[in-house]
């Protein structure tokens, strides 16, 4: 008895550390919660099953939790779920460092309602409020799929934006130095060397808007307009 409430102690303690050491900025602070816990005699570790982490509006479900006291991290594998804004997100594998604050996470794959998302690696940085995404993260809206060579989530303003996206649809292809989608809006808008080909004819520009509701397309900046004949007996 007095072995069990020893163990229990050190986990409500390691909790409390993860959570209250951070409860000067309350938004930043992120939260552990479980039903069960077990002290680990081999590895010196603590073990949680079906914990909970939430912060904000992302709540991630771990079928086992780690933690490890000495190093302060917490690490999960593998039927990792989170929900993220109407996203359902699958993740491989996470980790959590309490000195930095951020979670990092490898294979993730979500669907919604109105949006899909994938991408190799994540980085989530609480002070910061954004999530960082790298390893081609790939994001699909509206009969759009845009691919980054990095991008970019911020949470409070709900921004999707990143680098070097390349731009598909059925019948379209465009490309930019960078891209940028606010949730609930009806506009993807590309900077940068911006460049949008559809049905043959291109368009280029410093700046494109695509309205994704009506497929109308707005050229800023330095706009050229190539118009390519139709191919041979397609007139």
């Amino acid at each position: 008895m007095k072995r069990w409430l020893l163990v229990l102690g050190c986990f409500v303690l390691v909790v409390f550390v993860l959570v209250c050491a951070l409860w000067g900025e309350e938004e930043n602070v992120l939260l552990v919660r479980t039903q069960e816990a077990e002290y680990d005699e081999r590895t010196g570790k603590i073990v949680a099953h079906e914990a909970t982490l939430r912060w904000r509006d992302l709540e991630i479900f771990c079928p086992t939790l780690e933690v490890d006291v000495k190093a302060q991290e917490v690490r999960s594998s593998g039927d990792i779920t989170a929900l993220l804004d109407g996203l359902t997100v699958r993740i491989g594998s996470l980790l959590y460092s309490r000195e930095a604050n951020v979670l990092h996470v490898l294979n993730l794959s979500g669907t919604g309602k109105d949006m899909s998302f994938g991408a190799r690696e994540g980085l989530f940085d609480f002070p910061q409020g954004v999530a960082v995404f790298t390893g081609n993260p790939v994001l699909t809206f509206q009969g759009f799929q845009v691919t980054f060579s990095r991008a970019e989530y911020h949470f409070a303003e709900k921004i999707w934006q990143g680098q070097e996206a390349v731009i598909r649809r059925e019948g379209w292809w465009g490309s930019a130095k960078q891209a940028r989608y606010t949730e609930g809006t009806s506009f993807l808008i590309l900077e940068g060397g911006a460049e949008l080909e559809r049905e043959g004819n291109r368009l280029r520009g410093e700046r494109i808007t695509v309205n994704l509701d009506t497929l109308q397309v707005k050229v800023e900046g330095n706009v050229e307009i190539f118009l390519v004949p139709p191919k041979e007996g397609m007139q």
